[in-house]
């Protein structure tokens, strides 16, 4: 799993003091973006070698507003790994608190930048997706032995 922390801005809100509700699917994306750089799996790298990454689901639960000045934590985790594929789960906490805010998921699929094929990643890329897949795996395997 990986943490990102972030301030909610101004702008970010809506006329009744809320977060709007697009920045929950924004966040998810920064979260998603920590994740593959401390897996060590450069997105630039992957866009010059012709392999895109676009979103092919996205889902999110509201569950407690977000508001202006809040400092929220984006967990991030990968549930699902396949070489032509990821899925990402979310959670969004109040920083202060814990309290949960939202959860959601989203899939990724790899593509050919040409034609727009599915793409299949090779050894090199996949095994560092592997290595965070499986470390996530045994963090969500203790956490049910706690539970």
């Amino acid at each position: 799993m990986v943490i990102t922390t972030e301030k909610v801005r101004f702008y970010e809100t809506d006329m009744m003091g809320i977060v709007h509700h697009s920045n929950q699917i924004r966040w998810f994306e920064c979260g998603r973006c920590a994740y593959f750089d401390a897996a060590g799996l450069s997105l630039f790298e992957l866009m010059d070698e012709g392999i895109l990454f676009p979103i092919k689901n996205v889902s999110c639960e509201y569950i407690n507003p977000i508001h202006f000045n809040d400092v929220i934590d984006i967990e991030t985790k990968l549930i699902k790994l396949s070489r032509a594929q990821t899925v990402f789960s979310y959670i969004i906490r109040r920083h202060d608190d814990g309290r949960m805010l939202c959860k959601g998921t989203s899939q990724n699929v790899f593509t050919h930048r040409k034609g727009n094929t599915v793409a299949r990643l090779d050894d090199r890329h996949y095994s560092k997706l592997q290595a965070a897949y499986r470390k996530d795996r045994i963090l969500t395997a203790e956490d049910c032995d706690r539970g």
